[in-house]
């Protein structure tokens, strides 16, 4: 019979070392270089919103848009933290998109308290939401599957979150696109037809996560 000794050495010269998983700034600074010349280039090849110079003179619009880049950034930086097994001793900054995410919800119903402002392109009649949706989702498609495809490099006990956190990133570009294509402010559409499904997005991602992100 084999010593236990002769066992542990022969085990140790047939196990391949693992490579080390680089740093969370290593692959969030590459992400977000992707992802900043695919949310800049999406909105280019669909066509701007042709009265976006006038939105940009509204403070709310440009607000708007800079949080859901926040938004899509936040996103990317905590999933990565999450393909950690310790998060990278960093775990609270995985719960800064949710937070973000509430104060970008809370001012967009805010906006309904506001005077109207005459800027403001609201359609007459709306009969293009769904649209708007699968735009996001389309849009959404391309970060969500890179983002994925590094998640699955790590060692994630958060599959949940992970998964989520890399679909609200990518529907958070998905969002910030929307924006910038379609000319309707209307808050009720924005709500209905852009936030509440990127909601039901991130749920989505979370039960990919647990197929995709398991051990």
């Amino acid at each position: 019979m084999t010593s236990i000794e002769t066992l542990i050495a022969r085990l140790s010269t047939e196990a391949k070392p693992a490579r080390p998983l680089r740093t969370p700034a290593y692959w969030s600074i590459r992400l977000l270089a992707v992802l900043v010349v695919y949310g800049l280039a999406t909105p280019l090849l669909l066509g701007l919103r042709p009265d976006l110079a006038v939105q940009l003179t509204r403070p709310l619009y440009v607000l708007e848009v800079a949080m859901l880049a926040l938004l899509a950034a936040s996103s990317v930086m905590a999933s990565i933290l999450a393909m950690y097994p310790d998060a990278y001793q960093k775990p609270s900054l995985i719960k800064l998109p949710y937070g973000m995410f509430l104060v970008l919800a809370a001012f967009v119903a805010a906006q309904s308290l506001m005077p109207h402002d005459e800027r403001m392109a609201i359609a007459e009649q709306v009969t293009h939401g769904l649209e708007c949706v699968l735009c996001i989702a389309l849009v959404a498609i391309v970060p969500s599957a890179l983002i994925f495809a590094v998640l699955r490099k790590g060692a994630s006990i958060r599959p949940f979150q992970a998964g989520a956190l890399a679909v609200l990133s990518a529907s958070a570009i998905g969002g910030l696109t929307t924006r910038l294509v379609e000319a309707n402010d209307s808050i009720a559409h924005l709500v209905a037809w852009h936030y509440v499904p990127t909601v039901l997005f991130a749920a989505i991602g979370a039960l990919i996560g647990r197929c995709l992100l398991r051990w």
